[in-house]
């Protein structure tokens, strides 16, 4: 199980990382946007209104900029770097969502972050993108990818071509298309699952893992319905 990033009471921050594995997450997700000078940060939106006390779009601020601003909760917003050593250090699944596609200057700091961290063994780099995911599978195909996807069905062949896994809507799992996305070698994510329905749907389809924003209470389910061996880490 993922903790969508991480928790929504403190989304794409290291304490929202921090609570989601503390409360039992094998893995977290978060949202990548660069700065203006070329600098990996987390945050879903392209600007911080929504989730900070500040205003404007991430790729119009600076690395200093971006960092002296608070969340509503007076959370600072991290770069990759801090989010991808957090998870070595706790040994969880990355998910690391690309929002844009990366610039060629973007990719090389996306892909040395991920290498000085040394968080290449924990990373699943994904997107809705599929330009993103080509780019990062074409620079370092020793990487796991994933295409983010919703809306309509797609073949395990297709996915396939994204990467090692597929991270998809839950509205399109079942048990004949994750048999088939299983067939072509692909783990399946599923999002964003927060409740005991969506949840046993997951588990009768066979995914590998669910991305929630209820983390506390999936464990809680999960002891019951699915006992130890398949609540560990994707």
């Amino acid at each position: 199980m993922i903790g969508h990033r991480g928790t929504p009471e403190d989304e794409n921050t290291l304490r929202g990382l921090e609570d989601a594995a503390n409360a039992g997450a094998a893995g977290v997700e978060f949202d990548v946007w660069w700065t203006q000078d070329g600098v990996p940060v987390l945050s879903h939106d392209p600007t911080v209104d929504r989730t900070t006390t500040g205003h404007g779009p991430v790729a119009e601020m600076t690395s200093a900029q971006v960092r002296a601003l608070r969340t509503k909760r007076g959370e600072p917003v991290p770069t990759l770097d801090e989010a991808l050593r957090f998870t070595v250090e706790r040994r969880l699944t990355a998910m690391v969502e690309l929002k844009p596609t990366p610039t060629p200057s973007q990719l090389r700091s996306l892909l040395s972050v991920i290498r000085a961290t040394g968080a290449a063994p924990y990373v699943v780099v994904h997107s809705f993108n599929a330009d993103a995911v080509k780019a990062v599978r074409r620079a370092a195909p020793e990487l796991r990818t994933a295409l983010t996807h919703q809306k309509t069905k797609i073949s395990g062949a297709e996915a396939a071509r994204y990467g090692t896994s597929l991270n998809v809507s839950r509205f399109l799992v079942t048990p004949d298309a994750v048999q088939d996305w299983h067939s072509a070698g692909l783990k399946v994510y599923t999002w964003t699952a927060n409740w005991p329905p969506a949840w046993e749907k997951a588990k009768a389809a066979g995914v590998d893992a669910v991305l929630t924003d209820r983390v506390r209470p999936y464990k809680e389910w999960a002891r019951t319905a699915c006992g130890p061996a398949t609540t560990a880490a994707p």
